[in-house]
Protein backbone atom coordinates (compact mmCIF):
# COMPACT_ATOMS: atom_id res chain seq x y z
CA UNK A 1 0.00 0.00 0.00
CA UNK A 2 1.52 3.12 -0.76
CA UNK A 3 -1.39 5.41 -0.30
CA UNK A 4 -2.12 7.33 3.54
CA UNK A 5 -4.48 4.10 4.55
CA UNK A 6 -1.23 2.75 7.39
CA UNK A 7 -0.47 6.08 8.24
CA UNK A 8 -4.07 6.89 9.09
CA UNK A 9 -4.38 3.56 10.50
CA UNK A 10 -1.46 4.20 12.60
CA UNK A 11 -2.60 8.11 13.97
CA UNK A 12 -5.96 6.22 14.80
CA UNK A 13 -4.36 3.71 16.94
CA UNK A 14 -2.14 6.39 18.86
CA UNK A 15 -5.91 8.24 19.47
CA UNK A 16 -7.72 5.37 20.87
CA UNK A 17 -4.33 4.31 22.90
CA UNK A 18 -4.36 8.05 24.16
CA UNK A 19 -7.84 8.08 25.27
CA UNK A 20 -7.56 5.16 27.21
CA UNK A 21 -4.36 6.06 28.38
CA UNK A 22 -5.98 9.25 30.16
CA UNK A 23 -9.15 7.74 31.41
CA UNK A 24 -6.96 4.74 33.21
CA UNK A 25 -5.34 8.06 34.75
CA UNK A 26 -8.38 9.61 36.31
CA UNK A 27 -9.43 6.05 37.50
CA UNK A 28 -5.93 5.96 39.44
CA UNK A 29 -6.75 9.57 40.56
CA UNK A 30 -9.88 9.43 41.78
CA UNK A 31 -9.02 6.00 43.79
CA UNK A 32 -6.09 7.95 45.45
CA UNK A 33 -8.20 10.71 46.55
CA UNK A 34 -10.52 8.51 47.74
CA UNK A 35 -7.52 6.52 49.70
CA UNK A 36 -5.97 9.89 51.43
CA UNK A 37 -10.06 10.82 52.35
CA UNK A 38 -10.64 7.31 53.66
CA UNK A 39 -6.68 7.42 55.64
CA UNK A 40 -8.27 11.02 57.02
CA UNK A 41 -11.36 9.46 57.93
CA UNK A 42 -9.75 6.45 59.84
CA UNK A 43 -7.27 8.55 62.19
CA UNK A 44 -10.33 10.79 62.93
CA UNK A 45 -12.04 7.52 64.05
CA UNK A 46 -8.81 6.44 66.02
CA UNK A 47 -8.12 10.15 67.87
CA UNK A 48 -12.32 9.99 68.89
CA UNK A 49 -12.11 6.50 70.06
CA UNK A 50 -9.00 7.30 72.23
CA UNK A 51 -10.71 10.05 74.23
CA UNK A 52 -13.53 7.24 74.29
CA UNK A 53 -10.93 4.97 75.83
CA UNK A 54 -9.62 6.89 78.06
CA UNK A 55 -12.99 8.28 79.15
CA UNK A 56 -14.02 4.46 80.22
CA UNK A 57 -11.30 3.74 82.74
CA UNK A 58 -13.01 6.92 84.80
CA UNK A 59 -15.46 6.78 87.21
CA UNK A 60 -19.32 7.49 86.31
CA UNK A 61 -19.54 10.38 88.53
CA UNK A 62 -17.73 11.63 90.97
CA UNK A 63 -20.21 10.86 94.10
CA UNK A 64 -19.91 7.19 93.08
CA UNK A 65 -21.46 5.52 95.90
CA UNK A 66 -24.05 7.93 96.42
CA UNK A 67 -27.16 7.44 98.79
CA UNK A 68 -29.68 8.24 96.60
CA UNK A 69 -29.19 7.24 92.48
CA UNK A 70 -29.41 8.63 90.96
CA UNK A 71 -30.34 12.44 92.74
CA UNK A 72 -26.19 12.63 94.43
CA UNK A 73 -24.76 12.54 91.07
CA UNK A 74 -23.46 15.80 89.94
CA UNK A 75 -26.47 18.01 88.50
CA UNK A 76 -25.87 18.11 84.57
CA UNK A 77 -25.40 21.82 84.79
CA UNK A 78 -21.69 21.20 86.90
CA UNK A 79 -20.87 18.92 84.70
CA UNK A 80 -17.41 19.42 82.54
CA UNK A 81 -14.31 20.90 81.79
CA UNK A 82 -12.86 24.08 83.42
CA UNK A 83 -10.97 25.03 79.89
CA UNK A 84 -7.68 24.82 82.29
CA UNK A 85 -7.44 20.86 83.80
CA UNK A 86 -5.64 18.93 81.92
CA UNK A 87 -6.94 16.07 80.44
CA UNK A 88 -4.90 13.38 82.49
CA UNK A 89 -6.41 14.96 85.63
CA UNK A 90 -9.67 13.89 85.02
CA UNK A 91 -11.42 11.81 87.35
CA UNK A 92 -14.98 11.34 86.36
CA UNK A 93 -16.69 10.53 83.30
CA UNK A 94 -18.55 13.84 83.09
CA UNK A 95 -15.34 15.89 83.40
CA UNK A 96 -15.41 15.51 79.22
CA UNK A 97 -18.07 17.06 78.84
CA UNK A 98 -16.93 20.85 77.12
CA UNK A 99 -14.00 19.42 76.49
CA UNK A 100 -11.78 20.73 73.20
CA UNK A 101 -8.78 20.30 72.07
CA UNK A 102 -6.77 19.92 68.91
CA UNK A 103 -4.89 16.79 68.12
CA UNK A 104 -1.64 16.45 66.30
CA UNK A 105 -1.13 13.30 64.57
CA UNK A 106 1.28 12.60 61.61
CA UNK A 107 -1.59 12.71 58.90
CA UNK A 108 -2.43 16.44 59.92
CA UNK A 109 -4.54 18.01 63.05
CA UNK A 110 -7.41 17.45 64.14
CA UNK A 111 -9.88 19.45 66.07
CA UNK A 112 -11.25 17.25 68.73
CA UNK A 113 -14.83 17.85 70.95
CA UNK A 114 -16.53 16.36 73.35
CA UNK A 115 -20.04 16.42 74.92
CA UNK A 116 -21.58 14.47 77.81
CA UNK A 117 -25.12 14.56 78.90
CA UNK A 118 -27.51 12.59 80.75
CA UNK A 119 -30.15 10.25 78.98
CA UNK A 120 -33.04 8.54 79.69
CA UNK A 121 -32.60 5.03 80.55
CA UNK A 122 -35.43 4.10 78.17
CA UNK A 123 -36.12 4.21 73.75
CA UNK A 124 -35.08 6.66 72.34
CA UNK A 125 -32.33 7.47 75.21
CA UNK A 126 -33.31 11.19 74.54
CA UNK A 127 -31.20 13.61 76.40
CA UNK A 128 -32.44 13.78 79.89
CA UNK A 129 -32.34 17.28 82.01
CA UNK A 130 -32.09 15.55 85.43
CA UNK A 131 -29.92 12.98 86.25
CA UNK A 132 -30.19 9.63 85.37
CA UNK A 133 -28.02 6.25 86.00
CA UNK A 134 -26.40 6.60 82.34
CA UNK A 135 -24.35 9.26 80.59
CA UNK A 136 -23.71 9.30 76.63
CA UNK A 137 -20.31 11.01 75.32
CA UNK A 138 -20.71 12.17 72.05
CA UNK A 139 -16.87 12.91 70.48
CA UNK A 140 -16.38 14.51 67.19
CA UNK A 141 -12.95 14.53 65.42
CA UNK A 142 -12.87 16.89 62.30
CA UNK A 143 -9.68 17.31 60.25
CA UNK A 144 -8.15 20.61 60.08
CA UNK A 145 -6.89 20.02 56.82
CA UNK A 146 -9.36 18.73 54.83
CA UNK A 147 -12.67 18.52 56.77
CA UNK A 148 -13.37 14.87 57.52
CA UNK A 149 -14.56 13.94 60.34
CA UNK A 150 -15.75 10.81 62.58
CA UNK A 151 -18.34 11.59 65.10
CA UNK A 152 -18.45 8.05 67.73
CA UNK A 153 -20.64 7.96 71.10
CA UNK A 154 -20.36 5.55 74.11
CA UNK A 155 -23.01 5.04 76.72
CA UNK A 156 -21.30 4.71 80.40
CA UNK A 157 -24.37 3.59 83.03
CA UNK A 158 -23.49 3.40 86.57
CA UNK A 159 -24.11 0.08 88.37
CA UNK A 160 -23.11 0.02 92.06
CA UNK A 161 -20.55 -2.08 93.17
CA UNK A 162 -18.38 -2.24 89.99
Amino acid sequence: MNDYSDLLYTIMAVVIFSFLLLQANSLVLRNDAVTVDHEFEKTAIAVAQSIIDEAKTRDFDPNTSPSTIPDDFRPPGQMGWNGTTPREQFTAFDDYHNYSELVQTPLGNYQVTVTVRYINNEPPFDVSAVQTPSKRMTVQATSVDNNESATLVYIKSYVPGL
